[in-house]
């Protein structure tokens, strides 16, 4: 009885002490993506990048939105800000995180 719990505990300390570094290795060639995420409640369709209003001068979200991923057809989970903003952050539903207002 005693030999089988050394045997099993062995079993289990080689497969940890493996499992850490082969997925170290795996990790370590995957190149991390650089993200921004920007989330502004007010901005509307102003900015120029989606032929917003013409007073509307944003040289800097243009050249942000030049040099990456534009998502030009957004909807939100609910019509306040803090619903969506904690749906956007958590990837749930306002049913599931609780934020209603």
């Amino acid at each position: 009885m005693n030999n089988r719990r050394t045997i099993r505990f062995i079993q289990t300390i080689t497969i940890a002490i493996l499992s850490f570094f082969l997925t170290r290795e795996t990790h370590a060639e995957a190149p991390q993506p650089n993200v921004l995420f920007i989330s502004i409640d007010d901005l509307n369709d102003w900015v120029g990048c989606l032929d917003g209003h013409p007073q509307a001068l944003t040289p800097n979200i243009d050249c942000l939105a030049a040099r990456g991923v534009l998502f030009t057809d957004a909807h939100c989970v609910a019509p306040a800000c803090n619903p969506s903003r904690a749906a956007v952050l958590s990837g749930q539903v306002p049913f599931r995180t609780g934020v209603w207002s």
